[in-house]
């Protein structure tokens, strides 16, 4: 069965999108962000706000253009069929490699966490069986997931930032720009990384019943990321000053200092639970894209074959393309922005240039326009 054949509404793919994309932003961002802004790390989320609906209005005109169809299909018949293949293998890459990135970051996190003795290919590797397990089911049953999992999640949210209220002061926030826009930016480029995967709509938007209300839903979910980002950022900075920075994951500690007096205290366990389950969701939203991309590159119908082993291979990379989490926490804060603005921006922007001037996809959209009219 083709991926577009099994449909989720604008909501569900909103749903969907928020874990999908913020879900392990919010425990180690803030640090990340609060080592180039500090103070003003709150801001950066809406830094990157420009350039992450850019990627979105760019997926939703190739959507527009090509309806139905996932950026393998339609870009050999753009970009030419050896470029096509290339920017589609290029995609396939970056969200294997990204996958890889989330469950290494998933394992090191559980592992320090809860699970020191755990060893961390097992942690990896059942959190990919249980994502792949998911994947096997189609695009509708991970939308069906997101709109079970996500209002529950921002409960708990708002639990841990109500609690934690009695411990923030605001005045560590200032002075507020004490040195200019620079490091905000500089910080807005690093969780532009994050809010950037929105290009996973190259991939989603086919399997969305209405793909404009997919679109504006995508607008909505970025706002709401952005917002909680920020607001993260804001709580730990507000809780732990110039310390954010040393932090790994800020807000996990956040939720440990949590209290509502003597009656509720220490629900970082809680956290961890919805936190790994956000990140199970995360896994298996990129995996699929994987699956799908590879699968649609290279011509092979039965996508869901694919599964199991793209699954394990993620694994294997996902354990041995880093040494420790303290080169991980490196790569993401300075290889992984300029990294990943190839596949958020250019190769889509550049596609999207290409099908514009040689007017490529017009006809089909016209042409199927008018047979609804009719």
């Amino acid at each position: 069965m083709r991926p577009n054949e099994m449909k989720m509404t604008p909501f569900q793919l909103a749903m969907l999108l928020i874990p999908g994309i913020g879900s392990t932003a919010v425990l180690g961002l803030p640090g990340t962000m609060a080592a180039f802004a500090r103070q003003d790390a709150w801001m950066a989320p809406f830094a990157a706000l420009p350039a992450s609906a850019l990627v979105i209005w760019i997926c939703g005109k190739l959507a527009a253009r090509f309806p139905g169809r996932t950026f393998p299909e339609y870009g050999p018949r753009v970009l030419g069929r050896v470029p096509g293949k290339l920017f589609a293998l290029l995609l396939f890459w970056y969200f294997f490699h990204l996958d890889a990135a989330v469950a290494r970051e998933f394992a090191d996190f559980l592992v320090a966490t809860a699970h020191p003795r755990t060893p961390m290919a097992l942690a990896a590797g059942l959190a990919l069986f249980a994502a792949a397990v998911a994947v096997r089911h189609g695009p509708e049953v991970l939308a069906r997931l997101g709109e079970l999992f996500t209002p529950i999640s921002a409960l708990l949210l708002l639990l841990v930032i109500g609690m934690s209220y009695s411990s923030m002061d605001l005045d560590l926030l200032k002075p507020v720009l004490e040195n200019g826009w620079r490091p905000v930016l500089t910080a807005g480029a690093v969780a532009q990384a994050f809010t950037g995967q929105f290009v996973l709509l190259l991939v989603l938007l086919p399997s969305v019943t209405r793909p404009d209300g997919g679109v504006k839903a995508s607008y909505a979910a970025l706002a709401l990321v952005v917002g909680t980002l920020s607001l993260v950022a804001l709580v730990s900075t507000s809780i732990f000053g110039p310390l954010t920075e040393r932090l790994v994951w800020p807000f996990f500690k956040v939720s440990r200092v949590a209290s509502f007096g003597s009656v509720l205290a220490r629900i970082d366990p809680l956290v961890i639970g919805f936190w790994v389950g956000g990140s199970c969701l995360k896994l298996a939203v990129h995996l699929y894209a994987a699956v799908v991309t590879f699968a649609h590159t290279l011509g092979i119908q039965d996508w869901r074959r694919l599964v199991f082993p793209m699954a394990a291979l993620v694994a294997v990379y996902a354990v041995g393309h880093v040494e420790s989490f303290v080169e991980h926490g490196y790569m993401l804060a300075y290889f992984w922005p300029p990294y990943t603005a190839l596949f958020h921006l250019v190769l889509p922007a550049l596609a999207l240039a290409v099908a514009a001037l040689r007017g490529a996809g017009e006809r089909r959209e016209v042409t199927s326009g008018a047979a609804s009219r009719r």
